[in-house]
């Protein structure tokens, strides 16, 4: 099989494993299996993506890259044990999958992404003897709620895994105390943006429908999960809306559960309008308790936007602290408060950050590069 260090081009039958993939994904796992798997076939590379979808699928997007999906999986959950027991059938549904296309003669290597496909890769690595990567975006372990089957899955496969990838070096030092990884197994890769969709817009449009004009506006995007630190960036508006009597919290992936004039919660928005969200914002807040990488940040550098992040996880390799964002203290809203509030007197800081943001997403975060080293990855693995 050919390697070229010039493209992200490895010339093999990859079979890549994640339970989120578009449009079934609620997180940053999908994100980066639909922008890597993309990248991948740009190059040499066949790409047979084995997903959770459960309308079932088995067709061709693109050049170079299949989507496989189980059939017949209309099960539909109502308790918390039938939710573990369809996680269960849909990874032995994917293992199926990955054995008939193996038998197929058409894979070389298995890279899985995500807690909760493990036990499918776990399976398929067993059944096909194939090199195994596996991408660690989280150690579900490690998380403030951790899922009682991502764990039990996770802890599963990792002794069956040939090379890890993890997100960010937070990421790595998890990998290498919970589970012993040998250190020279483990390549850090991050996650990327599409700097031609994240980008500034103009978004007169969207300050009208929400009413934003005359607003300094915080932005967070997330899910609805303790980990994500909420809590703490309402504790901080709630402090400075007595002298910043302008400021409006947009959080985008929360219910409206606050009752408060300063807060605006959009549960679902989308891509479009995303982009546009972080454009008109004046400052992007990402206060998590535990976050392996924070893509959301990344989406918004792209869109020169100023952030401001915990100092936590994967936000510090992200955030270059003074110049793209202000890094804070973790679980502190006093700590949140100080840092809008200084950015809310300086908009020339602001401005310059934003600007300085997307170059640094540029140069440090682009798929293509990604997609290069992820290729290299493979070359080992196969070795």
């Amino acid at each position: 099989m050919g390697f070229s260090l010039k493209k992200p081009d490895f010339g093999a039958n990859i079979g890549i494993l994640s339970y989120e993939y578009p449009p079934n994904f609620f997180g940053g796992v999908g994100i980066h299996v639909d922008e890597l798997t993309k990248s991948l076939a740009i190059g040499n590379d066949q790409v047979h993506v084995f997903t959770s979808n459960v309308q079932g699928l088995n067709e061709q997007l693109i050049r170079n890259l299949w989507v496989h999906g189980p059939l017949g999986l209309h099960y539909q959950a109502s308790n918390d044990f039938s939710a573990v027991y369809k996680k269960i059938l849909t990874n032995i549904n994917v293992a199926a999958m990955v054995k008939k296309q193996f038998l197929n003669g058409s894979l070389d290597l298995l890279h899985s992404h995500g807690g909760l496909i493990q036990l499918a890769a776990a399976l398929s690595k067993q059944s096909t003897r194939l090199p195994l990567v596996m991408t660690a975006h989280s150690i579900d372990i490690n998380r403030t709620k951790p899922d009682g089957l991502s764990v039990m899955m996770e802890k599963n496969v990792v002794g069956m895994v040939d090379r890890f990838i993890a997100v960010s070096k937070s990421i790595q030092e998890e990998l290498e105390q919970t589970f012993e990884i040998e250190h020279d197994r483990i390549t850090i890769i991050p996650n990327g943006v599409d700097t031609e969709t994240f980008k500034h817009q103009n978004a007169d449009d969207i300050l009208r429908k929400y009413k934003l004009d005359n607003r300094f506006v915080v932005l967070f995007v997330g899910r609805a999960d303790p980990q994500k630190g909420v809590r703490y960036l309402v504790d901080a508006v709630r402090k400075l809306r007595r002298h910043i009597p302008e400021i409006m919290l947009v959080m985008v992936g929360q219910p409206d559960i606050y009752h408060d004039r300063h807060i605006l919660c959009l549960p679902h928005v989308g891509k479009h309008e995303l982009i546009k969200l972080y454009s008109l914002s004046d400052v992007f807040v990402l206060p998590s308790i535990y976050e392996p990488f924070g893509i959301v940040l990344l989406e918004a550098m792209a869109c020169e936007t100023a952030c401001i992040g915990a100092r936590v996880g994967g936000i510090p390799y992200i955030i270059d602290h003074n110049r793209t964002g202000l890094l804070v203290e973790p679980e502190s809203g006093a700590s949140i408060a100080e840092a809008i509030d200084r950015l809310y007197h300086d908009p020339e800081r602001r401005c310059l950050m934003g600007k300085w943001g997307r170059e640094r997403v540029i140069s440090l975060f682009d798929w293509q590069d990604i997609a290069k080293k992820t290729g290299e990855v493979y070359r080992q693995a196969l070795n």
